[in-house]
């Protein structure tokens, strides 16, 4: 800000007890003031801008720990798909990041509540979520599907699951898609968390299928070769990875957001994404149509506080 001074009043030339010379002390002393007064008022400024989540060349990121392929932790170390884009875009604004477990109910709070600078967790962007967070995404886009075991063959289509067991995990958008009406006929029920679902479907038997994000379900068969996805299964619309922050930093939102743009018309983000989810191009000859995000739809989701059309 600019403090502007007002224009001075013309003063006689000799003032009554004057010497009729004008002190220099009554040019001096008000030019003191006003500078004084603009620095004050651009400290006032610059207070009502957050700090940078990457002044200090770190920042804390909730991701999971229970998904191979797109965050998984193997002997204290993280690795997939959140972890690899997270480093990328965090190197290109010149951060590092500092990875901790956050289950999928948490991964909005530990944001609002200030306990992580980031969640990179296959954390879906949605029109209510951006209300309350911001997200430079989509970082990949993938369509709800099932996982089945391996020598299951009883399942194909939408009605092959009527009257079938199948889990999924709170916090996430497949629950809420299999728990609407279309899908009343279904015996859709919750766990704890993806590895008691894979526990559910592998060991006990007690599920028939898992639901969840085909890009998370074909990351579990990496792992659990007796299992596998049903393809061209699938449920709702799209859903649009992105990385989520408190709102409130929409410069460091922006930052993200160019990096990531930078990162998928790349060829790094190909190499990478098949490094870390190879099934995906061993079983989909179009896997890069399908979950490769476009500039246009990183510009309509990021950094908003609702889609861009």
């Amino acid at each position: 800000m600019t403090a502007h001074a007002p224009a001075p009043a013309h003063a006689p030339a000799h003032a009554p007890g004057s010497t009729g010379h004008r002190s220099s002390s009554r040019r001096t002393v008000p030019l003191a003031a006003l500078l004084a007064l603009a620095a004050l008022t651009a400290t006032a400024c610059g207070a009502s801008q957050p700090p940078s989540l990457f002044a200090n060349g770190r920042a804390s990121v909730g991701t999971k720990n229970d998904q191979p392929g797109t965050g998984v932790v193997h002997v204290y170390k993280f690795s997939g798909f959140d972890i690899t884009v997270t480093r990328q875009v965090l190197k290109a604004v010149g951060a590092e990041p500092d990875f901790g477990i956050v289950p999928s109910e948490d991964r909005s709070t530990v944001l609002t509540e200030k306990k992580k600078d980031l969640v990179a967790a296959t954390f879906s962007i949605t029109a209510d979520r951006m209300k309350k967070l911001d997200f430079a995404g989509p970082y990949a886009s993938t369509f709800q599907g099932i996982m089945v075991r391996k020598n299951d063959n009883r399942i194909h289509k939408p009605e092959d699951l009527v009257g079938k067991r199948v889990c999924a995990w709170p916090g996430t958008t497949s629950f809420t898609t299999l728990d609407g009406p279309a899908y009343r006929r279904i015996q859709l029920y919750q766990a704890p968390d993806a590895s008691s679902c894979i526990r559910d479907l592998k060991e006990t038997k007690f599920a028939d299928a898992v639901s969840t994000d085909q890009m998370i379900l074909y990351g579990f068969t990496q792992e659990n070769r007796d299992l596998k996805v049903v393809p061209g299964l699938t449920y709702g619309s799209a859903n649009h990875y992105g990385i989520a922050m408190a709102k409130g930093h929409r410069q460091d939102c922006l930052k993200l957001r160019d990096a990531l743009r930078d990162y998928v018309t790349d060829h790094t983000w190909n190499q990478d994404f098949s490094t870390s989810l190879w099934s995906i191009p061993k079983a989909d000859p179009q896997w890069e149509n399908h979950y490769k995000p476009s500039v246009e739809m990183i510009d309509a989701l990021s950094c908003h506080d609702e889609p861009q059309t």
